[in-house]
């Protein structure tokens, strides 16, 4: 399993920013169609208001790169027009289950 994870700063409309980005939005509807896709979750900071994670996990990296080569075009549209819904992004990386 991997998870791909970011940092949102939001200062707009939190609400909006909400139903894009949580785990029934419009992102988490858009990779529901990609095999592999397990889920995606929204964390809101309780000190710090306007910032969020957003987490979306995959069952691998292969799987998450197959969706997003089929749906390039179309993914892109997507990042270009959920810009206005906050004011930075900052992609933390894409991290795997630790296994002993």
């Amino acid at each position: 399993m991997i998870a791909l994870v970011f940092s949102y700063e939001v200062t707009r409309d939190t609400a909006e920013f909400e139903r894009v980005y949580g785990m029934d939005g419009e992102w988490a509807g858009f990779f529901g169609q990609g095999r592999g896709y397990i889920g995606t979750e929204l964390l809101r900071d309780v000190e710090a208001p306007g910032r969020y994670l957003v987490i979306d996990r995959w069952e691998s990296a292969d799987a998450y790169n197959a969706f997003v080569a089929a749906h390039r075009e179309e993914y892109m549209a997507r990042v270009d027009a959920s810009r206005f819904h906050y004011d930075s992004e900052l992609r933390f990386g894409t991290f795997e289950t630790a296994r002993d």
